[in-house]
């Protein structure tokens, strides 16, 4: 069993100039990398833990 994190997030407005999946490279690419820091990020709405089995 493992768990996993869901993150929601809301994102800056300059961001609306930009594609989504411009967005999600970035983003997913930042994630990969330490420290962790998330482009475009406003503030974090919701963090959910939830178990695998």
């Amino acid at each position: 069993m493992r768990k996993i994190a869901t993150i929601t997030i809301c994102l800056l407005e300059g961001c609306i100039k930009k594609s989504n999946k411009a967005l999600e490279s970035e983003i997913y690419a930042a994630l990969s990398e330490v420290p962790i820091k998330i482009p475009w990020m406003k503030n974090i709405e919701k963090v959910k833990v939830t178990e695998e089995q």
